[in-house]
């Protein structure tokens, strides 16, 4: 009688062993092979997105701080101030399309040199409101608030910044 339990526990070893053999067996063949990736074209370094960044990082932290005020009415005043920060990214990633889309002609160096110049400016600025933001939201004080409303909108219009059309 042990003999046959002993080569029925044979038989269940070879069994599995065999069955272990046959999933991996399997399961190389389901694997596909490497395949060689084409390299992604490598795309020149970008010198107008930065400007976009910083800037709605600036909105990005001010929105943050707002939002975990405690008092209400400060944070209700203090979140018109965010909210007229991120209403003005998009004429601000107007300028940088504008900035991209310019060639190398003189007329377009300087345009790109003015585009610049803006982008910089409004860069500081939109980090400036953010710090004073940052400052009202541990000390609230509705004087101030309304002051920076005033310094509203943060960027010149686009026709103060272009030359003149050339006839």
């Amino acid at each position: 009688m042990d003999e046959i339990w002993l080569q029925v526990l044979m038989a269940l070893m070879a069994g599995c062993a065999g069955a272990g053999v046959v999933l991996a067996v399997r399961r190389r063949r389901e694997e596909p092979a490497p395949q060689e990736r084409e390299p992604l074209p490598e795309r020149e370094p970008d010198a107008w997105e930065p400007f976009v960044q910083h800037c709605e990082q600036a909105v990005l932290r001010a929105s943050r701080a707002v939002e975990a005020m405690s008092s209400q009415q400060a944070r209700n005043r203090l979140q018109t101030i965010v909210r007229r920060m991120d209403a003005e990214l998009p004429n601000l990633r107007v300028f940088v399309e504008l900035g991209r889309g310019l060639g190398d002609t003189s007329r377009d160096v300087e345009i790109a040199r003015k585009v610049r110049n803006e982008l910089s400016g409004a860069e500081q600025r939109f980090g400036a409101v953010t710090g004073e933001v940052l400052e009202l939201v541990e000390d609230p004080d509705p004087e101030r608030v309304q002051e920076l409303r005033g310094r509203f909108p943060l960027l010149r219009p686009i026709s103060a910044v272009l030359p003149e059309p050339v006839s």
